[in-house]
Order: C-alpha cells, then structure tokens, then sequence
C-alpha cells in the first residue's frame, strides 16, 4: 500500500466517527436537584407513600395534573396521543416516563410479567435510574427506587422493550399535588393465575409471576400483614394453604426455603401443567379470580438483543436491550442488526463509542474502556430507518 492510499482510506472513517458523534445520546449522568425538577417529577412526588393503585393509571393522573396532558389507554399510542416524543433509554431524564411493554401488546388492559411504568427522577447513568413509580411491590404504594435498572429487568422475560417517553407542556398552574383518592376506590389491578376460576390447591408448585423484582410474603393474609420476605420473580414456592380475599387480593400461603407466609395469588402461575389434582374445586367459594392466561417465561438467549433494534426516521437511534454477553458478541449482535456504530456507557458512565467494521485500533480501544462488560445493558445503535 503507498504512503497516500491510506489518507484516502482514513477519510470515511472519520466522516462516519463524526456522523455518529453528531448522534451521540445526551449525557444526563448527574443527578439533577430535586428543586430543579419539571412539573411532572415534581407531581410525581406529591403521591408519594401514597395507595394510587396501577402504575400506568398513577402516570395517566400524574401527567394529567403537572401538565393538562391525557394519556391515551394504550402503553404506546397513549403517549404519543399526549403528544409525546421517544428519547433513548440513556438520555432519559427527570418527568420521562420508562415504559416496559412487549409491542405485540400494548393495550390499556394488557396484563403479562415484566409489564411496568415509572417516572424518572434522576439518571444516574449505565441505564440505572433514580425513579417513582406506583405498585412496584404489589400494594399499590406510590415509592421511589433507587438504581431502577429497566433493562435488566425487562431481559427476565421474551418479547418486552423498554421506551422512554418525553411528554412536554404547561405547568398546571392550579395544581400543586394528586387529589386524593379513597382507599375503596383503589381497584388493584394484577396478573391472574391461569386457568379461568381457579386458584393453586394445597401442595401444588407455582412460579411468582410479579411485575417487579420480588413479592411480598406478609404473616397474614391481608395488606396489614407484617412483611415476613420477598420471593423472588421467577421463583417457585409451594402452596401450604389456600385463604380469603382480603384488600382486593385472594390470598394463598407458600413456603419457599426458610420463608413461609401469605402471598396475593394474583401474582402466581403454575409451575407444572395444570390439572384437576393441583386446582381448587370450581364450584370451591374461594375458587373465583377471573384470570387471563400467564405465560410462562423463557430467558432469551445471551449475546443478543432484548428485541429487533428499529431505528428511527430522524438520527437513525435505536435505543436497545443487549442481555448479556462479551464485547465481541455485542459487536456480532451489533453487526448483524445493521448497526453503523453502538454508544455504550462505562462503569463511570461515560459514553463509548464501537464504530462497527471499523480498523482494529478502534475497536481495541472501546474494548479497553469496556474491560469487564459483560452485559446485560442498555445501549444506543446508530443505524438507518428501514
């Protein structure tokens, strides 16, 4: 190769290193003061240890009072019908709204595992967030959660995505907090045990099918049962007695290891195919939640994305799930997804860029930004809309 053909080589390099760089997420790792938050943050707060009920209808309130913005009942075309924009998960910053949802169902009265709401509060970088959200632990209290990490959350199940939603708008000037709600109003709302009319009999194993990290194992059955525990989504315990409903819930009792307490059976799916030897009789008092089908969860497999990357009309963005794997298989994964570049953030949450089918200096040099990565994570593809 002559001394000038390599100029000549380097030159689209950098055009697309400086195409790319132009598409770089904007870095909202500072946490941003609590006296600084937008009018949804700031609403958000106003509920909190509050009983608002389902976390997607505490949003719809929320946006609803902080800005005079109604979200529409869908978890995807709700939002843009409030006249909201997608942002990347990484750029997410304080009154967006993380949405977790498989695309194949979106509607306001979907009901699967993994499906969840949150509003930001802060980003503390590497897809974790300081966040608030409603039912997070099965009650319907409104908290806020530190390190929310919806990426890893979601890569617990097939099919979901995670979407950050930016709705702008007025401040409502007459609102300064929630109306209150009484508690008979609050309808809880949860996944249902399969098979419709039925509830687990004695002995039976199920599979805790809850819509965040754990469930609440309480010394009675009822909300005012003290928490003994937290069983962990995806677990599996065994059903030692079956009791009434109680605060909107039917209540079962399950011993998993040293924890033994009462669960709401809502958040419960059978471990094993269901028959007639492990299910409450149908004409049984207590045997009466209607229940729509809870599919069992397969881990997809690692060192590919959650879902197919879709890149965006303008910027070419595709804010992405990898679940796991090396560097060289995000770069395989990346490669086949048609990707032109993958912004990922360091363990100091600085933003590194892969240039894909770049020279190897390039590409050593993310990989030594990057030592230790080994996903799951959120990324950023650069890519083109198809």
């Amino acid at each position: 190769m002559t001394r000038w053909m390599f100029p000549l080589l380097a030159v689209p390099l950098v055009i697309v290193a400086l195409t790319i760089t132009l598409l770089r997420p904007s870095d909202a790792h500072a946490q941003i003061p609590p006296t600084s938050y937008g009018p949804i943050a700031k609403m958000a707060l106003t509920s909190i240890s509050q009983n608002r009920g389902q976390c997607f209808l505490w949003v719809r309130e929320v946006v609803k009072a902080a800005v005079g913005r109604t979200v529409g009942y869908d978890y995807h075309g709700g939002y843009l019908q409030a006249g909201a924009i997608e942002v990347p998960l990484l750029s997410a910053k304080d009154g967006d709204i993380i949405q977790v949802t498989n695309p194949a169902n979106t509607k306001g009265d979907a009901d699967y595992p993994g499906l969840h709401t949150a509003i930001v509060l802060d980003n503390l970088g590497n897809g974790k967030f300081r966040a608030i959200d409603s039912n997070s632990n099965y009650d319907g209290i409104v908290r806020i959660r530190e390190q929310y990490n919806p990426a890893e959350l979601s890569a617990r199940y097939p099919g979901l995505v995670v979407r950050v939603y930016r709705i702008e708008g007025t401040p409502t000037p007459a609102a300064t907090a929630l109306p209150a709600v009484p508690k008979a109003a609050i309808v809880p709302t949860a996944p249902t045990f399969t098979a419709t009319g039925t509830l687990p009999a004695p002995g039976a194993t199920v599979t805790v099918a809850a819509e965040g990290d754990c469930l609440r194992v309480r010394s009675a059955a009822g909300l005012t049962g003290s928490v003994m525990g937290c069983l962990p989504t995806g677990g599996q315990a065994t059903v030692t007695q079956v009791g009434a409903a109680a605060d909107g819930y039917t209540w079962v009792k399950v011993s998993a290891g040293s924890v033994s307490g009462w669960v709401a059976a809502n958040y419960l799916s059978p471990a094993v195919a269901v028959t007639s030897t492990n299910l409450a009789p149908a004409n049984s008092p207590i045997a009466s939640i209607p229940a729509s089908p809870v599919v069992a969860a397969v881990a997809p497999p690692r060192g590919t994305f959650a879902a197919k990357p879709v890149y965006g009309a303008e910027g070419g963005q595709s804010a992405s799930v990898f679940l796991g794997g090396s560097l060289d298989e995000l770069l395989t994964a990346a490669t086949d997804a048609k990707a032109t570049g993958v912004w990922a953030q360091d363990i100091k949450g600085e933003f590194q860029l892969l240039i894909v089918g770049g020279p190897t200096f390039i590409i050593d040099q993310f990989r030594s930004r990057l030592s230790g990565f080994n996903g799951p994570t959120a990324v950023t593809l650069i890519g083109s809309a198809s």
